[in-house]
C-alpha cells in the first residue's frame, strides 16, 4: 500500500485542522462567546423579573377586591349591630368577633400591599439596571462580531484553499487505506504516525518483534494501544 501518499494527505489534512482550531480558539470569539452568553442570561433574567412584576400585579387586584369586601363586611356588622338587642350578649359578643377577624384581614391585607408595593419599586430598579446591562452588552458584542469578522476573514479564506487541497489529495490515496483514516480520525489525531525505535510514536509503546516485521513489510498495522496506523 502506498502509505507515503496517505502521509501527505494527513499532513496537509492537520495543517487545515490547526487552521480551523486557531479561529476556534481566537480570543476575540471567545470574547464574543462570552458575551453572547451574558446577553442571553440578562435576557432571561428580564423576563423573570417581569413574571414577577405580573404576579405582584395580579395578587395586588386580589388583595384590593378582598379589601374591598372585607370593609363592605365591617359595615354590615356596624348596621348589625345597631339592630341586636343590647342585652343579648351572646349575639354582640360573635359580631365582635366577626368584625376583629374582619379588622385583622385588612391589616394583614394592607401588609402585604406595602411590602409588594417596595418589591414592585425593586423590580423596577432591577428592570432598569438589567435594560442598561443588556444594552452596554450588545454595543460591546457588535464591536467584537464586527472586530471577529475582520480578523477571521483572512482565516478562513486560508482554511478554504487548504481544505481545497485536502480535497484534490484524496484521489491519491488507496480507498481502504483513506476509510481507515477517516474512521481513526474521528476519535485520535494524528490517526497515521510513523514508527519509531521500535515504538509507536503516537503513545510512544514498545512494539513486539511480530509487530514490527508487518509493519516493515508493508502491511496495515494499527497500534494495540492508541488505534492509530503505525508506517515504516
Amino acid at each position: 500500500m502506498d502509505f507515503e501518499a496517505l502521509w501527505t494527505f494527513q499532513t496537509e489534512d492537520l495543517k487545515a485542522e490547526a487552521i480551523a482550531t486557531e479561529i476556534k480558539r481566537s480570543p476575540i470569539r471567545l470574547k464574543l462567546e462570552k458575551a453572547r452568553d451574558f446577553i442571553m442570561d440578562r435576557q432571561k433574567q428580564y423576563k423573570q423579573i417581569e413574571d414577577s412584576v405580573t404576579a405582584i400585579a395580579d395578587r395586588k387586584d386580589f388583595l384590593f377586591k378582598a379589601l374591598e369586601s372585607t370593609i363592605s363586611e365591617i359595615e354590615a356588622q356596624k348596621e348589625r349591630m345597631a339592630s341586636i338587642d343590647p342585652e343579648d350578649e351572646d349575639a354582640i359578643a360573635a359580631l365582635r368577633e366577626d368584625v376583629a377577624r374582619a379588622r385583622n384581614e385588612i391589616r394583614s391585607f394592607e401588609k402585604e400591599l406595602t411590602q409588594m408595593n417596595a418589591d414592585s419599586g425593586n423590580f423596577d430598579k432591577q428592570l432598569r439596571s438589567v435594560r442598561v446591562e443588556a444594552a452596554r452588552a450588545k454595543q460591546n458584542f457588535d464591536q467584537l462580531k464586527a472586530d471577529y469578522e475582520t480578523e477571521s476573514k483572512v482565516k478562513k479564506e486560508a482554511l478554504e484553499r487548504q481544505r481545497a487541497r485536502v480535497k484534490s489529495l484524496e484521489s491519491t490515496v488507496d480507498p481502504e487505506l483513506m476509510a481507515e483514516y477517516l474512521s481513526i480520525r474521528k476519535h485520535t489525531i494524528p490517526p497515521v504516525v510513523r514508527l519509531q525505535y521500535g515504538q509507536c510514536s503516537g503513545c510512544n509503546t514498545s512494539l513486539p518483534s511480530a509487530t514490527l516485521s508487518k509493519i516493515r513489510s508493508g502491511a496495515l498495522v494499527e497500534c494495540e494501544t492508541c488505534g492509530r496506523m503505525i508506517i515504516q
